[in-house]
């Protein structure tokens, strides 16, 4: 390089006396990210982190210009001003990558203290810079400048540092943040890195040699740092559309497809012949042409996607709505029960004493009506106890009293309970107990009870006439106590058997054979004996095959 003007200077700064990469690095990736910052900050003017990309965008931009003019201005006096404060953007760019990735990061203000240390770490530049102290020497025979080595290490040392930060900065909020979270971050603070070790390498690589030796002159080298920030505003773009980074939307397609434009316009810089610019024309052309097409297909997808997460919102507000409705319906039925459970027990009492004569004598046709009013107070209650019990397992209230007990204790006490119902249906009884045997387990006397007595009294119910059948055996290679209930009743149909321990499912002609079943019964039984970590389930051969039910628990040590 010579100072004197070249002789084929057009528009103050295209000669074929520079490398022709230099138009091709320096001003495609300007105006790119002049674009994709304006664009971001067109549309998200508040956000603290667009603001300060928009600034990276215009100093990043001003470096590139400055340093373009430095390549093919051949005037001492300004190449010396330009090259006096060029050199104190290379930290101010770190910093303020740093501002923005912690903005981004946290979605607010970096605080006072941090912007105060930041400004008191560029204090060793500003002064090198103000005292003309980043240049050493220069030759105004062959124009070449020699940075000051003190110049040097401060600001590479000031970039190391803010690169450093950058690093823990993204290693600390990552493994902190959500699944998408961690992707948002980690896709931009990879690409913000990206930008920042091509360009300090590409600077810090022709420093150094020019420090070691004044007469080796390798600042080509320069030119390749500057494609690191089209990696960074391409992976910004994709941020934006996968991530939905800035809150932005149609932003990254528009600003993809003005970026593409300008790559493709900027090879006018190397076309030598009218051909090859007829053909760049037409490949300009077809890019924009597609490019609107793409751009409107995103935006479509978009307002799809945006349709399709607005009815998710609404969704999730409606069950959660509904959660509260279910819940305050299972309380209004709680206190309902509790209620009438009083006054059906007054009745069932007063029935009873009735029936036994503490009243007097009762007439034959009388004694008749009162002993269906004890029958159909009893199933009253049963119903209401079964409502009661679905309240408190909806509401998790229902608590358990867990005792070591024997299962055939349980059983007899089911089954004498039972036997006025069966010998009522003239049902041929069958037990299978192995009296020498203690059946231990752990469970809730009360609340088990229920499930046996549920159980048998469903068999019951839906046995017309025939047979009912109880056993109780231990599983020793399973560690496991099963009671099973079989019976010659009406049966299940294959299809039902897995809706039967659901709340109000019943068989489709169980009214035939009972009108008075709820479908809670076998659900409550179920739910019982999840909370005991214990099964309970049905087989059957089909409608009219009878069934059998088992109740399995874990044996106690």
């Amino acid at each position: 390089m010579f100072c004197s003007p070249y002789s084929d200077l057009a528009y103050l700064i295209f000669t074929s006396q520079t490398p022709k990469l230099l138009y091709y690095s320096h001003i495609p990736t300007s105006l790119i990210a002049i674009i994709l910052g304006g664009f971001l900050l067109f549309h998200n003017r508040k956000a603290i982190e667009v603001k300060i990309l928009a600034i990276l965008a215009v100093l990043f931009s001003a470096w590139s210009i400055i340093d373009l003019f430095l390549w093919v201005v051949v005037n001492p006096s300004t190449m010396v001003y330009l090259w006096s404060f060029w050199f104190t953007f290379l930290p101010l760019l770190f910093a303020l990558a740093f501002y923005f990735l912690y903005s981004f990061i946290k979605q607010h203000d970096l605080p006072f203290k941090g912007k105060l240390v930041i400004a008191a770490t560029f204090i060793p530049t500003f002064v090198s810079s103000f005292l003309g102290l980043n240049i050493s020497f220069f030759n105004a025979i062959d124009c070449a400048a020699i940075n000051s080595t003190l110049a040097v290490w401060i600001n590479y040392v000031f970039a190391a540092v803010y690169f450093a930060a950058i690093i823990t900065l993204t290693l600390r909020e990552a493994a902190k943040a959500q699944a998408d979270s961690r992707k948002k971050i980690l896709v931009v603070s990879s690409s913000l890195l990206l930008f920042l070790l091509c360009f300090m390498t590409a600077n810090f690589i022709p420093d150094i040699i020019s420090l070691i030796n004044p007469d080796v002159h390798t600042f080509s080298l320069e030119q390749y740092g500057y494609f690191g920030m089209a990696f960074f505003m391409g992976l910004l773009g994709y941020a934006v559309v996968k991530y939905k980074a800035f809150n932005v939307k149609l932003i990254a397609t528009q600003a993809l497809v003005a970026s593409l434009a300008i790559l493709i316009g900027s090879e006018f810089f190397f076309a030598q012949s009218t051909a090859t610019r007829v053909l760049i024309c037409i490949t300009l052309a077809l890019a924009l042409y597609f490019g609107y097409f793409l751009v409107k297909s995103v935006k479509k997808e978009i307002e799809t996607r945006e349709k399709i997460e607005r009815l998710a919102r609404d969704l999730k507000v409606a069950n959660s709505h509904l959660e509260e409705l279910n819940k305050q319906k299972s309380e209004f039925v709680s206190f309902a029960s509790h209620q009438l459970r009083s006054p059906l027990a007054s009745i069932k009492g007063n029935a009873s004493m009735m029936l036994e004569g503490d009243f007097g004598e009762l007439s034959p046709l009388l004694k008749e009506a009162v002993k269906t009013i004890a029958e159909s107070v009893t199933t009253q209650i049963n119903i209401v106890e079964d409502y009661l019990n679905i309240s408190r397992i909806e509401l998790g209230t229902m608590k358990y009293d867990m005792r070591d007990m024997d299962f055939k204790d349980i059983v007899k006490e089911v089954i004498n309970e039972q036997k006025p119902n069966i010998d009522a249906k003239g049902l041929t009884f069958t037990v299978s107990i192995d009296e020498s045997q203690t059946y231990r387990i752990k469970v809730d006397p009360d609340k088990f009870k229920q499930v046996v007595m549920n159980t048998i009294d469903n068999s019951v119910k839906y046995t017309p006439q025939g047979s009912l059948s109880i056993s109780l055996a231990k599983d020793a290679v399973k560690g496991v106590i099963r009671l099973r209930i079989a019976d010659t009743g009406v049966g299940i149909r294959a299809d039902v058997i897995p809706k039967l321990f659901q709340k109000f499912s019943r068989a489709p002609h169980a009214n035939e054979a009972n009108i008075h079943g709820t479908g809670l019964g076998l659900y409550i039984a179920k739910q019982i004996m999840d909370a005991h970590k214990g099964k309970i389930w049905a087989e059957s051969e089909g409608e009219g095959k009878g069934s059998q039910f088992y109740i399995e628990l874990p044996e106690a040590k």
